[in-house]
């Protein structure tokens, strides 16, 4: 698919305030579908890694300062780990610019508070499933321009009704390693599917995207590999994935899945707002 010069975004830059693994892979998207590669910005956070990652996707021209990416850009996604988000506080933000987080655990409330802007919230599967053209992603408020934007992506959108549904959908996202476990130990998968979707409209559509997301692994060893690589420290997978191994049922591992998800959010709105006395 390649932009033609009455498309949609014909007249939009872009910028991504973050470089990190999701960052480079919403800028490579773009580049890929035919966004212009010179109305691209990107930023990061100073990592030499991070550079080296920037440099071998071909990005190392589109390195633009924040301050630039905020008056330059129309189209802004921010996507920095939540305890980073003070240093954006005193950039020039203006309702002028579509700005949208992919920030985990920040409200949209927080992050309007924070940046004194409309801010759109958006969660998405991982970066590997999103160069595989897999991607899902969960959007609030709804906005068409987002969505158009997020489906050029070849992303399937999720619009939500609440913010709170963003809990729901990231457990969502967890389930292809949940999956490997529950079916490998013979646990009741379609009951609990049935249960969460009656409380989130969309479940099991989400449930159908982790069936079909799954790599095809060569080996047991591939598959523990997996396993390891989805469950990050601390994180979600890894409290379904510890809830399976510990003999809970399918549904109590998603339901402590959810909970984790909420914990999170807590930390990280902790981490906006208590981080003065923290880091002195």
């Amino acid at each position: 698919m390649v932009l033609k010069s009455d498309d949609f975004l014909a007249n939009e830059i872009i910028g991504i305030i973050g470089a990190g693994f999701l960052g480079r892979t919403l800028a490579e998207t773009l580049i890929e579908h035919g966004f212009p590669k010179e109305k691209l910005m990107i930023s990061y956070g100073g990592k030499p890694s991070t550079l080296e990652s920037i440099k071998k996707a071909g990005l190392i021209g589109n390195i633009t300062d924040n301050k630039v990416i905020c008056q330059k850009s129309t189209i802004i996604f921010i996507v920095i780990k939540p305890q980073s988000l003070k240093e954006l506080k005193n950039l020039p933000f203006t309702n002028n610019s579509l700005v949208v987080s992919c920030m985990a655990g920040i409200s949209s409330a927080s992050m309007e508070g924070a940046l004194g802007i409309k801010v759109f919230r958006i969660m998405t599967s991982g970066p590997d499933t999103i160069k595989r053209k897999k991607g899902i992603v969960a959007v609030y408020p709804q906005n068409d321009t987002l969505i158009n934007i997020l489906s050029f992506l070849n992303l399937r959108v999720h619009e939500l009704q609440d913010e709170e549904s963003i809990h729901v959908f990231t457990v969502g996202v967890c389930l292809p390693a949940a999956l490997l476990i529950a079916n490998k130990i013979g646990l009741n998968i379609e009951d609990s599917i049935e249960t969460i979707d009656k409380e989130y409209c969309g479940f099991r559509e989400i449930y159908y995207w982790a069936k079909n997301v799954l790599p095809v692994f060569d080996s047991e060893k591939a598959q523990t590999n997996y396993i390891e690589h989805m469950s990050t420290e601390g994180g979600i997978t890894e409290s379904i994935v510890n809830s399976l191994k510990s003999g809970d049922t399918f549904l109590d591992s998603l339901r402590k899945g959810i909970a984790r998800s909420k914990e999170i959010s807590t930390f990280a709105m902790f981490a906006l707002t208590g981080d003065d006395k923290s880091n002195d």
